[in-house]
């Protein structure tokens, strides 16, 4: 009978001999740390919006004109600049009422265009080339993806470096030495980043001669941002 109560007994603490063994894996204190990382560029792309509008009491009439001014704008932009993205979006015919009633008088007719293009220093020529047929709704500078992709080795050797300057910091503060200190998670957060820029916008109507406009790139940022867990161990 004793041997059977010294078995019970046995199989009683094992689980708490476990238990007691278990958290030396999770002893010391976690420090939660977020690093970050941030370059600034030059803008090396532009985006211009053009757009052409006609309004006539014939829909077909404004719509002919549309097509053909559009049409005559989309080349001039090809001429101008030949390695450029060139695109038509946003056609629409929407119908002119009187002002006394609702009965329909006319129609308006609209077309816009889009101009990518990395050729920054022909911009102002090319914008010009086509203002005497478009209408210049806006331009935007931003970074092309090439420029964004190159800088992401250097954001990540930033962001984790600014993440282990922080937790070192801490573990100096707590009086940790280096190495009792382990990286146990590190996660990268989505790129950030956003002009800086002087983007230039403009709202001029196309005309027979218009002077070539001045632009400005301006820079924009590229961030990322970098989470982890550290454990400093006693």
């Amino acid at each position: 009978m004793n041997r059977w109560r010294l078995l019970a007994l046995s199989l009683i603490t094992l689980p708490a001999l476990a238990q007691q063994v278990a958290p030396a894996a999770s002893s010391g204190t976690l420090v939660v740390m977020t690093g970050s990382a941030e370059i600034e560029l030059p803008n090396d792309e532009a985006v211009a919006n053009f757009y052409f509008e006609a309004q006539d009491a014939d829909l077909a009439k404004a719509q002919s004109l549309v097509n053909q001014r559009v049409s005559d704008g989309t080349a001039a932009l090809k001429r101008a600049d030949p390695k450029a993205q060139v695109e038509t979006s946003g056609y629409g015919s929407f119908p002119v009422y009187g002002a006394t009633n609702r009965s329909i008088v006319g129609w308006r007719v609209r077309q816009g265009v889009t101009l990518r293009t990395e050729n920054l220093a022909a911009l102002p020529k090319t914008v010009a080339a086509a203002q005497s047929l478009l209408s210049l709704g806006g331009i935007d500078f931003r970074l092309s993806k090439a420029a964004r992709e190159r800088v992401e080795g250097q954001l990540i050797q930033q962001a984790i470096a600014n993440f282990n300057a922080r937790v070192a910091a801490a573990s100096q503060a707590l009086g940790v030495p280096p190495g009792r200190v382990r990286i146990e998670e590190m996660n990268f957060g989505s790129r950030e980043g956003g002009p800086i820029p002087v983007a230039a916008r403009m709202a001029a109507m196309a005309s027979d001669a218009v002077p070539a406009p001045t632009f400005e790139a301006g820079r924009s940022s590229e961030r990322m941002t970098v989470s982890g867990k550290a454990r400093l161990l006693p």
